[in-house]
């Protein structure tokens, strides 16, 4: 992944116009920015270049563990290089990963192999780090288990459905007391090896405690804030309890205001990035729904209607959900009440979004209708009645907290990019910025809908048909097949979307008193197109902009 160099420009170049300023003329003239360090969740592109580029479009740097130190799918990353590093690197703030740091990942986090011991050994790096800089900001993540293994172990793969199903059995048997539900639960178990369960509740009951862990260390200072994300969730099940159990414990140790506990995982890291960077602004949002109310409305995969789980993510980036005027409006894809009012609520969402934009709102699209994939209908509506690059951000990724979470980081972070940009204190360098968030914008329209509803349902096809697993490939069938086909495929699509949408169009940078300081679209000067690991369930696309 290429590191972004964020500059920060000196007096002279201020005062000079910023279109046109070769690269050379920029380095030369700057210093580096503020840094956040960041202990990611993963090494996919998600929890590595998602957050990068939330820092990017603001102008901070972020630094990163060593790549080796991460682990790769299956293989866990190093969590004790990682607490070495994170005693080590030189930052200002500190965003961490309790799954990478404690076990290795989000993947080795779902088993049961690495100790209670081994973990607790590893998190101790947290009040080491506050001991050694006491007035730093020091933001975790930590994720309470999702009901299903994951996928693509071929020991495993019959167990999947099976284990969801005794999960959600048993808390509703054992916990809310519905014993008519109890001959089911007995025979889902018997069908389940006790090996598989043992290393379920095995995983399940040390992350508990270390869950527990980061709320105490809330209360003592230690963190100063902390979120708790359900990653794949749902209303009843082991997860829910433990979340109860987890909410009583924030509210007796009185820490509700700096714990959100909410559905979601994958967008934290950007999430806290960005609060990070918006801090001090408190920033307000507006909600708009395409459909139905996110009051009425329970995304998949979660347990809490929609309404309330924007409340909790905009609540962990530092802002406020209010009526009437706001510094950004959250303009939400919810299910229409019928089917038949679809493809017109879809058109009264596009053109207000379009009069939004036309008239200067900071306007956010969040597309969280369904599960791994944008909603093209929606995404048609918007490339024909939009200027997609004046959107402060889109994202229909994955899970509905994913979607939200993804789009409320980046938007959040250039809104106050951009609002500091007025400021008489002295103007950071805006093209680098500029630049960075046109590519994320890019970047978020490819991968959420092409990627997602064209290619990789192709992708998935050529696999079966060859007999390969598409969550599971061999090294050899990613590195000399997929990889290429990949490439071939996606980098054609990205140029042609940018040539139809973004070239040409004026790029806000910034401003400056009276001054509203643009750039123009140029071309598309490289892009990155791999498989991060050794499945088709995402991809690395990187697109370098050029502006005019």
């Amino acid at each position: 992944m290429r590191r972004r160099a964020v500059l920060t420009a000196a007096a002279a170049v201020l005062a000079a116009p910023l279109v046109g300023l070769t690269p050379q003329a920029a380095t030369a003239a700057s210093r580096p920015s503020r840094r956040i360090a960041l202990v990611p969740l993963d090494d996919r592109p998600v929890n590595v270049y998602c957050p990068t580029m939330t820092a990017a479009v603001a102008g901070v740097d972020l630094a990163l563990p060593p790549r080796k130190a991460l682990g790769r799918f299956f293989q866990p990353g190093d969590g004790s290089a990682v607490a070495r590093w994170l005693g080590s690197v030189g930052a200002d703030e500190y965003v961490i990963s309790v799954s990478m740091l404690a076990y290795g990942g989000l993947i080795a986090s779902r088993t049961g192999t690495p100790t209670l011991e081994s973990a607790r050994a590893n998190v101790a790096a947290i009040p080491a780090l506050r001991a050694a800089r006491p007035g730093a900001q020091i933001v975790v993540h930590d994720t309470i288990q999702r009901l299903a293994l994951t996928p693509g172990n071929p020991d495993l793969e019959q167990y999947v459905a099976p284990l969801v199903e005794w999960a959600k059995l048993y808390d509703q048997v054992e916990n809310l007391g519905q014993e008519e539900l109890r001959p089911r639960l007995e025979a889902v178990r018997a069908a389940i090896p006790h090996a598989v369960v043992d290393d379920y509740l095995t995983a399940r009951a040390r992350n508990h405690e270390i869950n527990r862990q980061m709320v105490e260390w809330v209360a003592d200072g230690t963190i100063s804030h902390l979120v708790l994300s359900e990653d794949d969730t749902a209303p009843v099940g082991l997860a829910r309890a433990e979340r109860v159990e987890l909410e009583k414990l924030v509210d007796q140790l009185g820490v509700g205001r700096r714990v959100e506990v909410f559905p979601g995982a994958d967008e934290v890291d950007a999430l806290l990035v960005a609060r990070l960077i918006a801090a001090g602004t408190a920033p307000t949002y507006r909600v708009e729904y395409a459909g139905i109310s996110g009051e009425q409305w329970t995304a998949d995969l979660e347990g809490i209607p929609f309404a309330e789980n924007i409340r909790r993510h905009v609540k962990s980036v530092g802002g406020t959900v209010v009526n009437g005027r706001a510094d950004l409006v959250l303009m939400v894809n919810t299910p229409s009440a019928s089917e038949s009012r679809r493809a017109a609520d879809l058109a009264v969402f596009a053109r207000r979004a379009a009069g939004l934009t036309a008239a200067g709102e900071s306007v956010v699209v969040v597309d969280p209708v369904f599960v791994n994939r944008a909603d093209h209908d929606l995404v048609a509506e918007l490339e024909q009645r939009v200027d997609l690059t004046a959107l402060l951000s889109y994202s229909g990724w994955n899970t509905g907290g994913n979607a939200l979470g993804l789009a409320l980081a980046h938007a959040t972070a250039r809104w106050a990019f951009l609002r500091r940009s007025t400021s008489g204190l002295g103007v950071p360098a805006l093209t680098g910025p500029g630049r960075a968030h046109a590519e994320y914008l890019l970047y978020r329209f490819v991968k959420d809908d092409h990627w997602k509803n064209v290619t990789q349902k192709a992708a998935y096809a050529e696999a079966r048909s060859k007999g390969w697993n598409p969550l599971n490939l061999t090294a050899e069938q990613k590195k000399t097949f997929f990889d290429g086909w990949v490439q071939d495929r996606l980098a054609p699509v990205t140029r042609q979307y940018f040539t139809d949408h973004f070239a040409g169009h004026h790029l806000l940078l910034g401003r400056r008193g009276a001054t509203t300081r643009t750039a123009k679209l140029a071309d598309v000067s490289d892009i990155h197109i791999e498989l991060p690991w050794d499945r088709l369930f995402e991809v690395t696309l990187e697109p370098r902009l050029t502006l005019a």
